[in-house]
């Protein structure tokens, strides 16, 4: 089944944030917050306070390179649903700080997630839209 989720922005946007609920698959336990697309980071990023909310339990630890150099941080396991609610999709995710100073972004969707479908980014009209399927369809 090919599930697809497009998000559109009223202007042209410098970072791509669209709702995501992150989900303990052992707990169930659920939190609705932003996720952060991210085609230059090659792993998705949970922040420590979106894991201290699900009451995560790392499963393992990780040397993350960063612009800020190298660190040892917890891994977790977790499944992400997308903002239509059609696509959830369960992968691991490293522990990062935070990304933002408001605290409204709990995740960062890398490579890992996005190598599961097709991204499209398309700026037209001077809005900006983003859309992911799963599974990857076709090569154009």
């Amino acid at each position: 089944m090919v599930s697809a989720v497009t998000h559109r922005e009223a202007k042209i946007v410098d970072c791509l944030k669209t709702p995501v609920k992150i989900t303990d698959p052992n707990s169930g336990k659920v939190i609705e917050t932003l996720g952060i697309w991210d085609t230059g980071a090659t792993n998705s990023v949970i922040t420590k306070s979106a894991a201290t909310k699900l009451g995560l339990i790392p499963i393992q630890m990780a040397n993350v390179r960063g612009v800020h150099g190298v660190k040892l941080v917890n891994v977790y396991r977790v499944s992400i649903t997308l903002n239509n609610e059609n696509i959830t999709l369960t992968t691991l995710v490293t522990e990062c700080d935070a990304l933002n100073d408001v605290d409204d972004t709990g995740m960062l969707i890398g490579m890992n997630v996005v190598s599961m479908g097709d991204l499209c980014i398309s700026n037209f009209e001077g809005k900006t839209f983003l859309t992911f399927r799963t599974p990857s369809l076709e090569a154009e």
